[in-house]
C-alpha cells in the first residue's frame, strides 16, 4: 500500500513539507495576483488548487531570471527545494527556495538578504531537461488524462531513440498502474 497520499499537507498552497524531502520540478500554468501578505500566486502543472507563493527573496530570483512580466513565465519550469535553515521571526521554520529554472541562458547567483545587514549568495541552475527527464520528474503529479497527453508529447519527441522510448514507456506504465490502483 502506497502511503504517500496520506502525508500530503492539507493546505491551499505548496508548503515546506512538500519539498522537505523531495524537490518539485514543474511547469508554470499561470501567474496571478495574490494578497497583501503573499502578492504572487504561481499555479504549477500537477498542483491544481495549491499554488506556489514565493517569498520576497524568491520573487527577486524569479524576476532576476525571467524578467518582471509574469505572463512571460508561463510555460517555463522551475525546481523548488526545501531549505530547513529559513527563519521566520528568528525561528527556523523551513522555507521553499528556487533551485533551478528553465529559459535562462546559464546558471546565475544573486545576493539575498537573510536578516538585517546579512546577505548570502543564492545559486540558481539552468534546467535543460530532455523529454524523458521531464516526464519522469513530473509524471508523479499527473492525473490519468494529463499523463496520457504528456506521454504522447514525450514519445513523439523521443522518436528514433529506442532506449529513451523504452524507459519512457516503463515510467508511463508504472504511473498508470499507480493511478489505476488509486481508483482513478
Amino acid at each position: 500500500m502506497d502511503l504517500s497520499r496520506t502525508i500530503i499537507p492539507k493546505s491551499d498552497q505548496i508548503n515546506f513539507e512538500d519539498v522537505q524531502n523531495k524537490s518539485i520540478t514543474a511547469t508554470i500554468k499561470s501567474v496571478r495576483a495574490g494578497n497583501k501578505e503573499q502578492p504572487v500566486f504561481i499555479d504549477l502543472d500537477g498542483y491544481d488548487g495549491r499554488p506556489y507563493k514565493p517569498s520576497l527573496s524568491m520573487r527577486r530570483v524569479l524576476v532576476g531570471g525571467w524578467g518582471n512580466d509574469g505572463k512571460d513565465w508561463v510555460g517555463k519550469s522551475l525546481t523548488l527545494v526545501g531549505d530547513p535553515s529559513v527563519k521566520f521571526g528568528g525561528v527556523k521554520v523551513g522555507g521553499i527556495k528556487v533551485k533551478a529554472m528553465s529559459g535562462i541562458e546559464s546558471n546565475f547567483s544573486m545576493m539575498l538578504s537573510v536578516s538585517r545587514g546579512k546577505r548570502v549568495e543564492h545559486f540558481v541552475e539552468k534546467i535543460s531537461m530532455d523529454p524523458l527527464s521531464w516526464f519522469t520528474a513530473n509524471a508523479g503529479n499527473m492525473d490519468s488524462i494529463k499523463l496520457q497527453v504528456a506521454y504522447d508529447r514525450a514519445k513523439s519527441a523521443l522518436t528514433g531513440n529506442d532506449i529513451g522510448l523504452k524507459n519512457l514507456e516503463e515510467v508511463y506504465l508504472l504511473r498508470k498502474s499507480e493511478l489505476q490502483g488509486a481508483g482513478e
